[in-house]
């Protein structure tokens, strides 16, 4: 299974559309957003997705009633909350924004997971620590680091592609 991963979109339509775009023809069966969509206007691009999205509330995501309740009329299977715990084709993640740096790390280390994914510093992370995959998919928006990223895990193989968006 194919699982697509953004983070920090905020608000860079441009960019969210071309992640969706290869979300799409890469055949994603489900999305992980990692926070901060910011705006609730950019939500609506996410109509032209063609997979279930998990979500986490970013630390610059207002209006969180209105985004859960937007991305549930997008699909009633989308979900949206602060930590997520959730199993996907035998593998047990956790997600989070990742802006309260002492959870992320006590998921790390709890042994309960096999796939800790979390956005919020921009900066992209694939590594493996302790039989835990690790992943930041870095920034949609390119705005801190110059350089847009989203990324596709397949979990069959448990390997991790970054893309970079052009």
């Amino acid at each position: 299974m194919k699982i697509g991963i953004i983070s920090d979109t905020h608000d860079h339509i441009p960019n969210i559309r071309k992640a969706i775009d290869i979300f799409n023809e890469e055949e994603v069966e489900t999305v992980i957003h990692c926070g901060d969509f910011v705006s609730l206007f950019v939500v609506k691009e996410f109509e032209n997705l063609n997979a279930n999205i998990i979500a986490t509330y970013g630390n610059n995501d207002g209006e969180r009633c209105k985004l859960r309740d937007w991305l549930r009329d997008i699909n009633e299977e989308n979900i949206i909350d602060d930590f997520i715990s959730v199993e996907i084709d035998g593998l047990r993640f956790f997600i989070t924004h990742g802006h309260h740096q002492s959870v992320l790390e006590m998921a790390i280390k709890s042994g309960l997971y096999d796939v800790v994914i979390y956005g919020h510093t921009h900066d992209r992370v694939f590594e493996e620590l302790n039989d835990v995959l690790i992943i930041n998919p870095g920034e949609c928006c390119g705005y801190l680091t110059g350089v847009p990223t989203i990324g596709i895990l397949d979990t069959e193989k448990k390997e991790y592609r970054e893309i970079v968006l052009e």
